[in-house]
């Protein structure tokens, strides 16, 4: 499910110490950039928008840039205007109450005081009419959505249990947790501006932009209002093209843009780990030890000898009654039942010997600090899975098919509209 309007819209405006032109004088030249249903958008909205997303998104400004991106910038614009429309059309209203809750999330994000949301934008010379514009919009679609698309989506207990079975059932499998850009084109035509739009947008995050933001300005999906992320995806959820890429990704690696039916996609990774699987760090042994004891005055012979008895122990004794019988006969140093004990809490030499180690069987022998030891894992228990919440289940599900309705509904809403482009 979408998430609400003020968590969604808090870290929309990420701000960057860059130069910014004076938009007081530029407001006076109001030529059109496109007209959408009777509509304007101004070449000053283009330039005022362009400047919200270069600073936002921490992309390095240049006229190249602002080139490369224009065209995309312009149809975001002209979304916007569909979509206002659109919730005019509807009803729907954007109240001042609305607007004050969003802005004093940004305002909390970003570390402002109460109040300081104007000031900072004066500081920062960034244009506030652009900003509170797309701010407005983003409330008004999500209003939209939440009436007209929501009540047609419902998610049966049946269809979660099959979803909670499907999981039990992958356990151990990889899942990843991956965030998206999608930039939709809608004719052979576009495609080619988009692709080179996406490839400029992918070269200027893997010079440092910033993803998240990035996302929520250019991203066509609803996980654009939080930054792309899409959640955990199971291995065997996702198609082979997603599938071979996120496996061959690493943490924070950036893929793409990658051609798919909705658009072009860009993806970055991360976190990846396994379905239902805790932190390995939280499971939890029962250990026992022998040690036989060495210190740093031990000669190269008396070493040689305790190795030589671990191995034998290592290589014989089975079970944890034999360990411990074992550990009495070779009068062993210290207690050889340590307890239950969490592999975090373990030193890193102990931690590596005993994390795979079967219960019952003896470790190969182990130098530690003290001596020469010989370890065995007499229970292990395993830490409580990932599963998700039925109500989060069902959440994503609601969400998914939410999805795919707004992406349709926006699409007949460029379809149907007259939009006289101008630049």
């Amino acid at each position: 499910m979408m998430k609400t309007v003020t968590a969604t819209l808090a870290t929309l405006v990420f701000f960057a110490a860059i130069h910014i032109p004076d938009f007081a004088a530029a407001q006076s030249v109001q030529r059109i950039a496109a007209i959408v249903n009777e509509d304007v958008v101004s070449e000053y909205d283009l330039r005022a928008r362009m400047q919200v997303v270069i600073v936002s998104s921490k992309l390095r400004p240049s006229p190249k840039l602002q080139q490369r991106l224009a065209q995309q910038v312009l149809r975001n614009l002209i979304d916007e205007r569909l979509q206002m429309q659109e919730a005019k059309r509807r009803n729907i209203r954007v109240s001042k109450k609305n607007m004050k809750r969003a802005i004093a999330s940004i305002e909390r994000q970003n570390k402002l005081r109460p109040g300081a949301f104007d000031s900072y934008l004066q500081r920062q010379r960034l244009p506030k009419d652009s900003v509170v514009n797309q701010i407005r919009a983003r409330i008004a679609w999500q209003k939209l959505m939440r009436r007209v698309l929501f009540p047609r989506v419902n998610v049966s207990d049946d269809e979660v249990d099959e979803t909670l079975d499907r999981l039990k059932k992958r356990k151990g499998q990889m899942e990843y947790r991956l965030s998206e850009i999608l930039l939709p084109f809608d004719t052979p035509e576009q495609e080619t501006e988009v692709l080179r739009t996406a490839q400029r947008l992918t070269d200027e995050m893997r010079r440092g932009a910033n993803f998240a933001a990035v996302a929520r300005q250019f991203s066509q999906t609803a996980t654009a209002s939080v930054g792309g992320d899409l959640g955990w995806l199971q291995e065997a959820t996702m198609n082979s093209t997603l599938r071979k890429i996120a496996s061959s990704m690493s943490k924070g690696e950036i893929a793409g843009p990658i051609k798919t039916l909705s658009g072009i996609q860009i993806y970055r990774m991360t976190q990846k780990r396994k379905v239902l699987a805790g932190s390995e760090k939280d499971i939890v042994v029962d250990l026992q030890q022998i040690l036989l004891p060495l210190d740093k005055a031990s000669s190269a012979s008396d070493i040689k000898v305790q190795l030589s008895l671990a191995k034998t122990l290592s290589d014989t004794v089975s079970g944890c009654t034999d360990h411990a019988r074992a550990a009495q006969e070779t009068n062993a140093q210290g207690e050889a039942k340590l307890g239950k004990l969490r592999l975090g809490d373990l030193s890193q030499t102990i931690r590596k010997a005993v994390t795979t180690l079967a219960v019952g069987k003896a470790s190969p022998p182990v130098r530690t600090g003290r001596g020469m030891a010989v370890l065995m894992v007499c229970d292990r228990k395993e830490p409580a899975g990932n599963l998700p919440s039925r109500k989060a289940i069902k959440q994503k599900l609601e969400g998914d098919r939410v999805e795919v309705l707004a992406r349709r509904y926006l699409r007949d809403l460029r379809s149907k509209a007259i939009v006289d482009l101008r630049v």
